[in-house]
């Protein structure tokens, strides 16, 4: 362990980069991975610092900027922001209201719920229309796919064959029998 200490290239030990000749790799020591390790370290903390500093900086701006309106102007702001987020849960949720309905309008089409995401539109009348051509594209694509496998010529039946000939051997025995 004490050999790891020493300054690469005193003790025999390659320095970083030069080549042992051993396997053909790099070889570092435990101080050239601590330093490495010290300066990836130096590099977040710088950037963690200088995003702390942006932050604090606009925010620092914006608490100077609302200091200098008049109070009807934050109310005004205040009123604005509120509007904004309301607006914004109404929409969420009259998207997932949108969702339900699309979901149950697919179920009754035969299309499956997965693909509720692809038709659901924030218009009604528009999410409709989604709708019909997406269930008629689904059921016509089903089709031509159903009946691409149903290509080719059906199997044989040879069991069926084999069943044929011994119920007709039996039958011909049993009438030979009977006479």
């Amino acid at each position: 362990m004490e050999d790891n200490k020493k300054l690469p290239g005193t003790d025999g030990t390659p320095t970083p980069g030069q080549d042992n000749g051993k396997d053909g790799g790099k070889s570092f020591t435990q101080d050239d991975m601590d330093k490495l390790a010290a300066k990836v370290r130096a590099e977040e903390k710088a950037k963690s610092e200088k995003a702390i500093e942006e932050k604090v900086k606009a925010e620092m701006e914006e608490y100077d900027r609302k200091a200098k309106l008049t109070e009807e102007e934050r109310e005004k702001e205040a009123r604005s922001k509120r509007e904004k987020e309301l607006a914004d849960r109404e929409s969420s949720i009259t998207m997932r209201e949108r969702k339900l309905e699309a979901a149950s309008l697919l179920s009754e089409k035969g299309v499956p719920n997965s693909f509720v995401d692809y038709v659901v539109d924030i218009d009604q009348d528009k999410m409709n229309e989604n709708i019909e051509n997406f269930s008629k594209l689904f059921a016509k694509e089903v089709e031509q796919s159903v009946t691409n496998k149903m290509k080719g010529t059906p199997p044989k039946d040879f069991g069926r064959h084999k069943d044929d000939d011994q119920d007709k051997k039996t039958e011909k025995k049993a009438v030979s029998r009977a006479f």
